[in-house]
């Protein structure tokens, strides 16, 4: 046995006592009635605040009720998916809440995939209706010409133009047409809600389920730490397909009452500009995005009198020591690292706000359990490398018609996240490395087979492996290893220009390298470890 009684005991405060929380309600069945409810008691307060735009509770909430009336009409039930592949906006608020509302699940589609990748989403998940941004739908349409399952698409308008036909009406026109009666559908704690995609070992993207139960547990646990205040205004700055400014920020904050800031992307330039001018008090990251701002601001153009940034996050990928020092005395500001992946929600493990242990992703999330686990589920001795493995409500459900991935991932309850690391007596966890082939860069997951397979169909290519390159900004990039067919010739340039129209342009190799022969073990297979000293 694990002796846990010299572990941190974090100081946290009952939902009860909570300033935010007092006199409102605190336990609820689903997040859409979590999100209904709050719009009725902050109706008139800023939920979003988006470029010169200011959106009510009760504005957000009504928009929900006009989509959630139109996909009634289309015969969208309980149950049912709808997809969003949408850039950062309001938008996305308006059709996912909309979706839950009656009881689908929202499917975020990363707006960064192309037309095959986007394809097996479509088949996978068989979305009824698609929402989809103005910018995506040239290549959202190859997805659907290349997919046997073809949705209702419904375009969300913006000011670029693409010339395509397949949307079936806009989201402008349904919350012009739609009535803004109440239509929130009676669900359970156990009920998924959302649908998030995460990067495939097979090569293929598997969905990851998520369900009421697993949100709120978040919304709870982050609320009892008791760091926010009244009037806070916090950044959404990470694409909104991913878990982080969902789960980890969106439907907390909405939990506690307050105002998200949404910027369509990331900027190093305006970063402080756009602080000061919202009024930010929080901000969540990667350490790609702390490292650009650390090296491109100069402290002396911030207005650092109008600056009310209190809390940095930072997650996605380890932060560097130096990285975290830097920027407390550079500007002031201390990161706090943590960790989590989708399967969990989001967020895992979280660091205090005292620096006492730099260079560990935290302790145990309020709610959940971590250990560090070997092969066979047993817990590891302090100190002893093994995998980071993660129990309690934050849990996904599994994934989507995959239930042999599902039992591979969860274990006894315990969700084992292919991430290596160990942990000291006080129940700090510290990562270190991967024990499957996952590329992280800048917080983005690549798994190698996603890249090997479309180059495995190249015609001059007899083999290739895919690995990660140590990189100081974004933590790693791709390198493509390849071995051509006999009497064949290719060239680096070639290559990616051959993968452009298959994969997302943040998969494709930065370094394409040619072998005569890769190293080997025994059997026969590639030693992608040795490729990494080969070309370090």
């Amino acid at each position: 046995m694990v002796d846990r009684s010299k572990r941190v005991q974090r100081s946290l405060i009952p939902l009860e006592e909570l300033p935010l929380l007092k006199g409102r309600r605190r336990d609820f069945s689903n997040v859409a009635e979590m999100i209904t409810h709050r719009a009725e008691e902050f109706a008139e307060n800023r939920m979003v605040l988006y470029y010169e735009d200011v959106i009510s509770y009760g504005e957000v909430n009504e928009r929900a009720n006009r989509v959630a009336s139109f996909l009634i009409n289309q015969g969208v039930s309980k149950g049912d998916i709808v997809s969003v592949m949408v850039l950062n906006s309001p938008e996305i608020y308006y059709t996912m809440f909309g979706a839950q509302k009656i009881g689908a699940i929202a499917g975020a589609i990363n707006y960064m995939l192309k037309g095959p990748e986007i394809a097996y989403v479509l088949d996978d998940s068989k979305p009824k209706v698609a929402f989809v941004g103005s910018e995506y739908m040239v290549e959202f349409a190859r997805g659907v010409s290349l997919a046997k399952h073809k949705p209702l698409v419904v375009e969300v308008k913006t000011e670029v133009e693409h010339g395509q036909s397949i949307a079936a009406t806009t989201l402008t026109d349904i919350l012009q047409a739609y009535p803004a009666v109440e239509r929130l559908t009676k669900q359970s704690l156990d009920d998924p809600f959302l649908l998030l995609y995460s990067s495939g070992t097979t090569g293929v993207p598997k969905g990851i389920l998520l369900s009421n139960r697993n949100q709120l547990a978040i919304c709870k646990g982050k609320a009892t730490f008791g760091l926010s205040e009244p009037g806070d205004v916090i950044l959404i700055i990470l694409p909104m397909f991913h878990v982080n400014p969902l789960c980890v920020w969106t439907y907390p904050t909405i939990y506690l009452g307050l105002t998200l800031c949404i910027r369509k992307t990331f900027s190093p330039k305006e970063f402080w500009h756009v602080l000061t001018r919202y009024g930010v008090t929080t901000v969540q990251g990667v350490p790609a995005m702390y490292a650009y701002v650390y090296n491109i601001a100069d402290p002396s153009t911030i207005e650092f009198d109008k600056l009310k940034l209190r809390l940095a996050y930072t997650g996605a990928a380890p932060m560097p020591v130096e990285l975290i020092r830097g920027f407390k005395e550079k500007y002031g500001v201390q990161v706090i690292d943590g960790y989590g992946l989708t399967e969990a929600t989001g967020v895992s493990t979280t660091c205090s706000l005292v620096p006492e242990n730099i260079g560990s992703i935290g302790v145990a999330f309020p709610g959940l359990e971590v250990e560090i686990m070997d092969d066979d589920n047993n817990i590891m001795p302090y100190g002893e490398r093994g995998e980071i493995c993660v129990k309690g409500e934050a849990v996904m459900l599994g994934y989507l018609n995959k239930p042999e991935a599902t039992a591979e991932t969860i274990k006894d309850g315990w969700l084992h996240t292919g991430d290596m690391g160990w942990m000291d007596e006080r129940g700090y966890v510290y990562i270190s490395g991967r024990k499957k082939e996952m590329i992280n860069r800048g917080g983005e997951n690549i798994y190698p087979r996603e890249i090997e397979i479309p180059l495995e169909q190249h015609p001059a290519i007899e083999e290739v492996a895919v690995i990660g390159a140590p990189d100081p900004a974004l933590g790693e990039r791709v390198r493509a290893v390849i071995r051509l067919k006999d009497g064949f010739s290719l060239t680096a340039e070639e290559v990616k220009t051959y993968l452009e129209d298959k994969i997302a342009k943040y998969k494709i190799p930065e370094y394409v390298n040619f072998v005569k022969e890769f190293p080997r073990n025994p059997t026969g297979k590639i030693l992608k470890q040795e490729l990494k000293k080969l070309f370090s």
